[in-house]
Formats: C-alpha cells, sequence, structure tokens
C-alpha cells in the first residue's frame, strides 16, 4: 500500500516526473478535492493608538494537507522510446469554488485617528528611512504602512491573475534521452524541497511557511532525465511575473529582465535519497528600471534514510535577494513624490512586477531577504495511516531600514494521516511558530501562504482537521 500512495503522491504534484516513467497511452482526469477547518492563534496586534486586540482566527479552509486541484493529462507512445505527454492543472478553493485564494491570516492593524479622515495603517517594523520635518513625517509614515500593506496583500494571494490553469500547464516530448517540456511548470528547487522533507508542502508544519522560494517558472522550457536511480532536470523561464502587473507575461522592456533559471540533480534507492538544486531570478527595480538585476536566488540540500515503515529526513536551503522590487527607501520616496496620494501610490505600486519574494517572509515587510532553513523531520508509515512530525529553523540576516535585527523562528509540528482507502484519508496536524526578535511568521494551510503576525515576536498556533479526497 506504502507504494501505491508514493506513486499517486507523485503523479499528482509531479506529472511529469511520473508520466517519464509510465509507459501508458490515454487522458486522464485527476484531482484533489481537501478541506477541513482551522483554529489559529496569532497573538495580539498594537495599532497607532496604542490599542491591543487578538489575532485569531476558526475557519473552514481548502487546501489544508494538499492543495485543492483538478487537472487533465496525457500521453501517447509514439514508439522507439518517444511519447507525447501534457499536463493543464487547475487550482479551485472547495470552500468558496475561488480559483484564487489569499490565506494570509493577518497583515496590518488599522485605526480611526482623531482629526485624520482616513483611517491609519500601522505595520510591525515600518519606520521613516531618512529624517523629515515634522509637518510632513507622520503623513509619509503612514503612507509607508499603507504601501506596504498593498504589498502583503499582493504577494500574499495565490493566483492573482485568475488564470484558469494556474498550477501547471505544459507539453513536451519523451525522448530515449531525456524529456523536454515546454510551459507553467515547478521549479528545479521546489521540487527538491516538497520531496526531500517529511511534511512534503502539507499543513501549517512544512518548512514552506518560512521559505522564500520559486515555486513555479512561466514560460519556462526543462530538460529532463532519469536514469538508473539518478534524475536530472535543468529548467530555463523567459519571464512573467506572479503578481499583478502583466499578468504572467515576460517582460520586454528590459532584455531578460525577468527571466529564471534552475537546476538539480537527484539520487535515490529503496533505502535513501539525496538531491541538490540551484535556482537564479533576474529582476529590474522600482530605482532602476532600466538595469537587469539578480533577483532572488536560492540553493538546496536534502536527503533522507529509511528503515522499514521509518523515513528520517534532513534539509537546508539559502535563500538570498539583494535587489527587491520595491525597497523600504523607494516606497517612502514613492509617497512623498505623490504628495501621499493613495491612489497614486496603489496604482504605481501594483504596475510593477511584483513577486513573493519582494516582501521579507519571515519579517512581513519589503525589503531584502538573506535567510537559511533547517530542516528535520520523520515519517511513520503505519498500515492504516500515517504520523509525521519535523522541527524547523529559520534566520534571517539581511538589514533595511526596516530590518535592523536578525529575525528568527523555530517551528514545531506534528500530523496524522488516517487512511479510509487508499484515495480517502482524514488528517489532523499541530503547528506552533515560536518567533523570536523581528520575525513574525503566522502558520496557514499547504504549502507557503500563512500571513503575519500582529507584532515582531508573536508566537502563531495552528491546530488543523480535514479531509484529502483523490481521483
Amino acid at each position: 500500500m506504502r507504494k501505491s500512495l508514493l506513486a499517486l503522491a507523485l503523479a499528482v504534484t509531479f506529472p511529469a516526473a511520473f508520466a517519464q516513467s509510465q509507459s501508458t497511452n490515454g487522458v486522464e482526469l485527476y484531482g484533489i478535492v481537501d478541506i477541513g477547518a482551522e483554529f489559529v492563534d496569532n497573538g495580539s496586534w498594537t495599532n497607532v493608538l496604542g490599542q491591543k486586540g487578538d489575532v485569531s482566527v476558526n475557519r473552514i479552509t481548502s487546501g489544508i494537507s494538499t492543495g485543492s486541484r483538478w487537472g487533465i493529462r496525457g500521453r501517447e507512445d509514439l514508439g522507439g522510446g518517444y511519447a507525447a505527454l501534457f499536463t493543464l492543472e487547475s487550482r479551485f478553493e472547495a470552500d468558496t469554488g475561488q480559483v484564487n485564494n489569499n490565506g494570509a491570516t493577518f497583515f496590518c492593524s488599522t485605526a480611526n485617528v482623531p482629526g485624520v479622515p482616513t483611517p491609519v495603517t500601522s505595520c510591525p517594523g515600518v519606520a521613516l528611512t531618512s529624517p523629515l520635518p515634522p509637518s510632513v513625517a507622520p503623513s509619509v509614515l503612514g503612507g509607508n504602512n499603507a504601501v506596504n500593506a498593498t504589498l502583503l496583500n499582493a504577494v500574499s494571494t495565490v493566483n492573482s491573475p485568475n488564470a484558469l490553469f494556474d498550477r501547471q500547464a505544459y507539453a513536451g516530448l519523451i525522448t530515449p534521452y531525456g524529456a523536454v517540456i515546454a510551459g507553467r511548470q515547478y521549479t528545479p528547487g521546489y521540487e527538491v524541497f516538497v520531496k526531500f522533507n517529511s511534511f512534503y508542502d502539507s499543513f501549517a508544519g512544512n518548512a514552506g511557511q518560512l521559505a522564500t522560494v520559486n515555486l513555479r517558472a512561466n514560460n519556462a522550457v526543462q530538460y529532463r532525465a532519469e536514469l538508473k536511480g539518478f534524475t536530472f532536470g535543468a529548467m530555463y523561464g523567459f519571464g512573467g511575473a506572479e503578481g499583478i502587473a502583466g499578468g504572467r507575461n515576460e517582460r520586454v522592456a528590459v532584455e531578460r529582465g525577468d527571466d529564471f533559471w534552475g537546476l538539480e540533480l537527484q539520487y535515490a534507492t529503496p533505502r535513501f535519497g539525496i538531491a541538490g538544486a540551484y535556482q537564479q531570478n533576474r529582476t529590474v527595480t522600482f530605482s532602476k528600471p532600466t538595469e537587469n538585476q539578480k533577483g532572488l536566488e536560492t540553493y538546496n540540500l536534502g536527503a533522507w534514510v529509511g528503515f522499514g515503515g521509518l523515513k528520517f529526513y534532513g534539509h537546508y536551503m539559502h535563500s538570498e535577494n539583494e535587489n527587491p522590487v520595491l525597497s523600504p527607501t523607494d516606497i517612502q520616496n514613492l509617497v512623498i513624490a505623490t504628495g501621499g496620494n493613495v491612489a497614486a501610490i496603489t496604482s504605481s505600486v501594483l504596475s510593477q512586477y511584483i513577486n513573493r519574494w519582494d516582501v521579507n517572509a519571515l519579517r512581513g515587510v519589503a525589503g531584502p531577504t538573506d535567510v537559511d532553513i533547517y530542516h528535520l523531520g520523520v515519517e511513520w508509515e503505519l498500515n492504516f495511516g500515517k504520523l509525521i512530525a519535523a522541527f524547523n529553523h529559520a534566520e534571517d540576516s539581511s538589514r533595511s531600514p526596516w530590518a535592523t535585527a536578525d529575525a528568527k523562528v523555530d517551528q514545531y509540528a506534528i500530523a496524522y494521516y488516517h487512511y479510509l482507502s487508499k484515495r480517502t484519508w482524514l488528517y489532523a496536524a499541530a503547528a506552533l511558530a515560536n518567533n523570536k526578535d523581528q520575525s513574525r511568521v503566522a502558520l496557514g494551510a499547504a504549502c507557503c501562504v500563512g500571513g503575519w503576525t500582529g507584532d515582531f515576536g508573536e508566537d502563531s498556533r495552528n491546530f488543523q482537521i480535514g479531509m484529502r479526497h483523490a481521483f
């Protein structure tokens, strides 16, 4: 049963890898419906008036253990070791029926201040980047907060372009010398990150809640080869932002201004596996609109070893982005240049090719990232279910006017799947993020969108129960 469950997980998560190793013809409809309840406690917030409030959420949520999706995939054997394949995969939210999702539990607090016509937004860590005259300083600070809140909303909305096949959309050709695949695909670094940790991309306990990583590449072409336990992948993406501007069209004003490339190498036997990956994004920042610069850069190394029904995991990832599209100084200059006009500021911000990694994942503010993540995990396969546990540690040492100290978080998690059948599982999970210094990670559902607590150093707790059905 264990082998069939692993094959099912591989087929649903990485159809290209699954199809390359299969020899069946035809078209298949597949998917997952995952829905449950979350009980989230993110501590407290403090607004500009010094008022405090509780940050807790109890809700029905789609995609707690695995993102809900449906897809169509097909393969045709052409003979002589050649085959054609395709995958079209669409996300949906089982709680609302929508194709996009904003699962963040908290961003920034607002308050009605006497004498001020509009509510004043407050985000932890946001400050003036340079001394300003007292007559303009309050309005500029308010503008800084408003822009940061807009950025947080933009980057934590999954599938903001409302694309039908948001998760994957590609076609390819398998040859005796490897496969060539073109379209929207998972990146090499993300594939290694997901496969080589005990939580994969599931629940509030997965290390992706702490990570700054590019999950998918748009307009991408990949070469992939699998032989005698080895898997090699090389990918080049011709651009297309994950944020608001341009949907997912590649940037054309600056040559290769948002291109992507990445490599991965895996080796696996029935007893152990090891893998590594490197990837890099190019970017064009607000302050240097004609230059092609290095954006997010990540590299990671993972391994697992198995003893009967037990598997032990270890993983390390480093993510660095020295050139976010909007820096704290850029935001303050933008506020000053527009005279604090909220509509003008919002229009300018959302016209940028914003990506998720342009916001510091641990701090919840715009600016650079320099984070190390460590994962230790265990998976225990039982006849009637599976128990998983993990400890994750992340530390961000980047500096900016809004990042004046390190951000550190320890994450503890445990989860249990109970198999009702091969395709229908019940589950329960619990996770704690112990935030320290300038960290304010809030824990969410599967993969990478949790949000941020109301202040630096506030812990986040999440208890989840639900059902996952695969078809």
